[in-house]
């Protein structure tokens, strides 16, 4: 999608921490002003002012676009933030700088062909960045924990330590397995630090909790009723996705969440993985991902069709589907604002008169009358089927040794009755 331009004027900003390349033309290409300013609102303001609101601002969507694109909205200016990748893609030059970079998004914003990505509102930011740090702090608890199991590896520990690394009052007694104090020193920084990520992951948590609930409690509570969707990838799912109604479909949403391949293609060929496949959120398809590992364990039902489907595809190809039936599960429980049914889910009713949907693209959350693959045949066509008989045929039986000539093609070799003799 491309943002479509109804002002006079535009303006394409290259924007860096301390400093940004500004370049405003008009709809025929003429630079009117361009400069370099420092990154604050007041200089950007100043900078726009003499075109007043006749002017539509494009910036790329950089890890500090935030303060940028609220102070033009406060101000009532029209603009737009671009996706990085597609614009990229855009302004393949040979020379690469500021001046140029600005010039190419104001050039992309004037001939309408300015990729849009999605700005995130600005009361639920905060909270889905917290969410985020949230995991980071996750994955360091998670590694220092392996890092403590390899150190008493090393020293020649084969006890079992899972189990009692679990509970923080079995940890402490696990230092005594060693003793080296070097490496007992080593032990006890690694259980300090995982108590002190304990306490941060814990209040965080309490947070995410208060703030979900005031943000959107109602798909905070249908998404926890899907089976293996904790509080931890319901956060995430909530935050990540904000709303579904920037998706026009439950395959545009499973795109972003990154359960679909895309198509790397030519000639006919194919070309095998693709960057593309990397486009979309990896928050998303954890928490997806996630969701679906847990339903395996826990739900037998979908155990069982997990287990059919990877003995048809295999196990890689039945985790993926999986992922995307997910995907389309948790679009239209946003969707409908309803809760998770495992009769639709697995295309299963307990009323045989409806019509089993084989997944969630196919009802809509509604419920056919007719079922359309049925076909009827007339009581007469079936009862002459019924009469007709199969005749058999008998099959002949060569004698004699078979043997491969060079053109691949079998011979009968039969015996004479000197060669017997």
């Amino acid at each position: 999608m491309f943002y479509q331009v109804s002002t006079k004027y535009v303006c394409g900003i290259d924007l860096h921490a301390k400093n940004m390349r500004a370049c405003i033309m008009d709809r025929e290409g003429r630079i009117v002003k361009q400069k370099t300013i420092d990154c604050r609102p007041s200089d950007l303001i100043e900078f726009l002012k003499p075109f007043n609101t006749d002017i539509t601002v494009g910036v790329e969507s950089t890890y500090n676009w935030y303060w940028l694109i609220d102070t033009l909205k406060n101000n009532n200016i029209p603009c737009s933030l671009g996706h990085a990748l597609y614009i990229k893609h855009k302004m393949s030059s040979k020379h690469k700088n500021d001046p140029v970079d600005a010039r190419g998004i104001a050039d992309l914003l004037r001939t309408n062909q300015f990729p849009i990505a999605y700005a995130y509102p600005t009361e639920m930011r905060t909270v889905r960045d917290l969410l985020r740090r949230r995991h980071f702090f996750v994955r360091r608890r998670a590694g220092t924990f392996t890092h403590f199991q390899n150190s008493l590896h090393q020293d020649a520990c084969i006890e079992p330590l899972r189990n009692k690394l679990q509970y923080k009052s079995t940890r402490n007694s696990l230092v005594a397995l060693t003793k080296n104090a070097d490496l007992q020193k080593i032990l006890c920084a690694d259980l300090e630090y995982i108590a002190a990520l304990d306490k941060l992951i814990d209040d965080i948590d309490k947070l995410l909790d208060k703030k979900a609930r005031f943000h959107n409690y109602k798909h905070y509570e249908a998404l926890q009723s899907m089976p293996g969707c904790g509080k931890a990838t319901a956060l995430t799912v909530l935050y990540e996705t904000h709303t579904v109604k920037r998706f026009k479909s439950p395959q545009c949403f499973s795109s972003y969440a990154r359960v679909v391949r895309a198509e790397n293609e030519s000639a006919g060929k194919n070309l095998g993985g693709s960057s593309n496949d990397k486009i979309g959120n990896p928050y998303l398809k954890w928490a997806i991902s996630e969701i679906g590992s847990s339903m395996i364990k826990n739900s037998p039902v979908i155990c069982a069709w997990h287990q059919k489907q990877s003995d048809i595809h295999g196990k890689a190809k039945a985790h993926a589907r999986l992922r995307h039936k997910i995907a389309v599960a948790i679009y239209y429980m946003l969707k409908h604002d309803t809760v998770f049914d495992m009769d639709k889910f697995m295309g299963t009713h307990n009323n045989q008169a409806d019509i089993p949907a084989q997944n969630w693209t196919e009802t809509s959350g509604q419920q056919q009358t007719e079922p359309s693959h049925v076909i009827e045949h007339p009581p007469d066509l079936l009862k002459s089927r019924m009469k007709i008989k199969i005749p058999q045929v008998k099959r002949t039986v060569q004698t004699g040794r078979l043997s491969l000539r060079t053109t691949g093609k079998r011979k009968v070799l039969t015996q004479s009755a000197s060669t017997r003799g």
